[in-house]
């Protein structure tokens, strides 16, 4: 499976500027064979804590018209209104298969996310290409216990605004995540600064394996690509067969 991270300096609180980056990284990535297309964190508008400018009632409707215009399944961050309030989210959508939605379980306290969102309440995985995909959202990282309720998943995508002050915390806890649940584990987070002048670039997307290694990547401009070989997914389920560490949770 070719994948492709849109590692994209997000536009602070413009979906208008950001639909347009979008739909140029949609392009790029349909020229260059992409398959699944994984965007970072809150896409159409960075971190911001304001909902009202968070929260974009056609998002679905724009992703989805990217995603049959090019028939390249996505990821995506938003942020979705529920009765409870809002809830900052990742979604998988394909031409086949309705959104998948994920809601981000452990909010960053330390900025204050808890004033403006509310948490999910569970793990979230699907099927794509014969490969079973777990969603999860940034601060959830840093959390263990939730990875694990995402076993058998066997590739745990992040998405992210990480910034580049613990972008040495990031790489460390994606290998670990990668190695704990011996899966695969891709981690996409945006780049440049947002409003609040936090710097992202420095803070590198990449795709670990079971072993704690990076695949390597190919840059185009702000789409980052990896090859997900078969052989490579039947390493890592031999590896789980051979050394089941899982079975002891």
């Amino acid at each position: 499976m070719i994948i492709g991270g849109a590692a994209f300096d997000i536009a602070w609180e413009d979906p208008v500027k950001n639909m347009e980056k979008i739909a140029y990284i949609f392009d790029r990535a349909f020229e260059n064979h992409v398959e699944l297309l994984v965007f970072p964190e809150m896409s159409l508008s960075g971190f911001s804590l304001n909902p009202e400018k968070t929260y974009i009632p056609d998002s679905e409707v724009f992703f989805g018209g990217q995603v049959r215009r090019t028939s390249i399944a996505a990821i995506y961050g938003h942020v979705k209104r529920e009765r409870s309030g809002y809830v900052n989210c990742a979604s998988f959508l394909s031409t086949d298969r309705g959104p998948v939605t994920y809601g981000k379980r452990k909010l960053f306290t330390y900025g204050d996310e808890h004033r403006s969102y509310f948490p999910g309440s569970q793990a979230s995985s699907f099927i794509h290409r014969g490969v079973e995909i777990s969603l999860n959202v940034c601060y959830d990282l840093r959390f263990p216990e939730l990875f694990r309720e995402n076993v058998p998943a066997e590739l745990m995508v992040v998405i992210a605004n990480w910034p580049t002050t613990r972008a040495r915390h990031w790489e460390v806890l994606l290998r670990a995540r990668a190695v704990e649940n011996q899966c695969f584990v891709l981690g996409v987070n945006r780049t440049g600064s947002d409003g609040k002048g936090i710097e992202y670039s420095g803070t590198e997307s990449m795709l670990i394996d079971h072993n704690g290694d990076e695949i390597e990547v190919e840059r185009i401009g702000e789409l980052l690509i990896w090859e997900l070989k078969d052989e490579a997914m039947e390493r890592m389920r031999a590896w789980r067969r051979k050394f089941p560490a899982l079975e002891d949770m």
